[in-house]
């Protein structure tokens, strides 16, 4: 099994490059959903102690919400779409609008109904991030049903902590921030929305062997 720990900068830098095209990827996706610019931050390829994961994007108490998929290969992609609570009614409200051609404050909508949405936005952005290491790799892997849950970040935070712990005492992820075009202003405003992939070991050697940066 491929040790995590031996990771190096090269390896980072690839599979930071790795985030930027999937990030795109699930930008223009969303772009299209929404109907508005979408760009990215530069994205981010950390080793982080799954010790300190709890804390890694913001204060662990504080609410987020957070749709999970993976892909349906052995040795799968974890991702998640974390979302701030003020980016899930920006979010659910923009697709409201687009697709229905009517506002709606997502508040007020019933939990199921939200769940839903979410779920559809998770499945478009993920499968989107998901494609981009499918071509990389000359697969066809599809990706799960996404899952929501709604709830304090350490305890969402904790499941990819959980997930690394089987394998060691440090997680890879990369991160990547979404920032929508407000409509009518030229500057884009951050949505307090993150895409996070979580690699299992087998399935980052395969990914980096495949960029040239690990030996065969």
């Amino acid at each position: 099994m491929f040790d995590i720990n031996s990771i190096n900068t090269m390896h980072l830098d690839a599979i930071r490059e790795i985030g930027n095209i999937g990030a795109g990827n699930a930008a223009t996706a969303l772009s299209a959903l929404l109907g508005r610019p979408v760009d990215i931050d530069v994205p981010k390829a950390e080793l982080v102690s799954i010790y300190e994961f709890d804390s890694y994007y913001d204060d662990p108490d504080s609410s987020y919400t957070a749709v999970f998929a993976s892909s349906d290969n052995e040795n799968s992609f974890n991702f998640m779409l974390l979302l701030k609570e003020d980016a899930v009614s920006k979010l659910v409200g923009l697709l409201v609008s687009k697709q229905f051609g009517m506002e709606m404050d997502a508040t007020t909508m019933p939990p199921e109904m939200l769940d839903s949405a979410l779920g559809e936005i998770g499945n478009i952005l993920l499968g989107s991030f998901l494609n981009s290491l499918n071509s990389l790799l000359g697969v066809t892997s599809g990706i799960t049903m996404p899952s929501v849950t709604h709830d304090m970040l350490a305890s969402i935070l904790s499941v990819v902590s959980a997930m690394f712990g089987q394998y060691g005492d440090v997680a890879l992820v990369t991160k990547s921030n979404l920032n929508v075009m407000p409509e009518g202003q030229s500057e884009a405003e951050p949505l307090d929305a993150n895409i996070l992939l979580a690699c299992e070991p087998d399935a980052l050697e395969t990914l980096l062997k495949t960029l040239g940066v690990l030996a065969p």
